[in-house]
């Protein structure tokens, strides 16, 4: 479990700023990140999944002019650097990757294009080597590029990415949205195509995350899910209860109440 940093009703971290913005989630590897224009993220009951929160995204400022982004990041070794985060590790070979999923929400209140809704990622060096950064960058999940349509709305989904999951890159040495494979179009290289023409490259986080040219936007992830070298990591997004006394405790309380209430009887007489 992942916990805000916050009690209910929860975090709601954001950047009015247009320079990339983050906050560490207290006990965990995940930030919120890459907050910027108004942008809002955080782990809060407004939408609860498996338990009684998610991690929830809004913002308003957009498509156009300084439009408005909001991520929550799994890095590797995180440090700040000009108050975002940046990994600084890695998590694995990208050839030992097997594939990660997701629950979205999208509210009907957003207006943007219907068929967003927090994209999933996975964040790499393709290189390997961390030590050179131009190759650093990551591959996008989005259902748009997988036959989804129009996104539902005020329901929970879950996405599914395999070795036959198209994804479209950001970064990575090779410019956005390239097109690695012998099809005209950038968007429809699978996972395994990607693993085939990066073969050194080093897993250094996961993202989810909205915004960057998006119209105002309502939402939710949570239980985000990968595979590394047959291991399974999740992470369910949630508010700490409040610690409920252990029956020794409240026996030892009512003890001392009934102490103080002899006590004060004493004093009185």
């Amino acid at each position: 479990l992942v916990y805000a940093n916050n009690p209910a009703p929860g975090d709601a971290y954001s950047n009015a700023s247009g320079s990339n913005q983050g906050q560490a989630i207290a006990g965990s590897d995940w930030y919120y990140n890459n907050v910027r224009n108004g942008g809002t993220v955080g782990i809060s009951d407004a939408n609860p999944r498996s338990g009684n929160a998610s991690a929830s995204f809004s913002g308003t400022a957009g498509p156009g002019g300084a439009s408005y982004k909001a991520d929550i990041e799994y890095l590797a070794s995180g440090v700040a650097v000009g108050g975002n985060y940046l990994a600084s590790g890695s998590l694995g070979a990208f050839s030992d990757f097997s594939g990660m999923s997701y629950d979205w929400y999208r509210d009907s209140a957003s207006t943007n294009t219907a068929g967003q809704h927090p994209s999933l990622r996975i964040l790499l060096d393709r290189d390997g080597d961390l030590s050179t950064t131009n190759d650093q960058g990551g591959l996008v999940f989005e259902r748009a590029y997988n036959g989804g349509g129009a996104a539902p709305t005020d329901s929970w989904v879950t996405d599914v990415v395999t070795g036959t999951t198209f994804l479209w890159n950001f970064g990575l040495g090779i410019g956005n949205e390239a097109n690695i494979n012998a099809t005209p179009y950038a968007y429809d290289a699978t996972l395994a195509e990607w693993q085939a023409h990066s073969p050194n490259a080093v897993i250094l986080g996961f993202s989810s995350g909205v915004g960057s040219g998006w119209g105002p936007f309502v939402g939710a992830v949570d239980n985000i899910s990968w595979t590394i070298g047959g291991v399974t990591t999740m992470s369910n997004f949630e508010l700490e209860r409040a610690t409920v006394p252990e029956p020794g405790s409240l026996a030892l309380l009512g003890l001392a109440l009934a102490g103080l209430a002899v006590a004060r009887r004493r004093k009185g007489a």
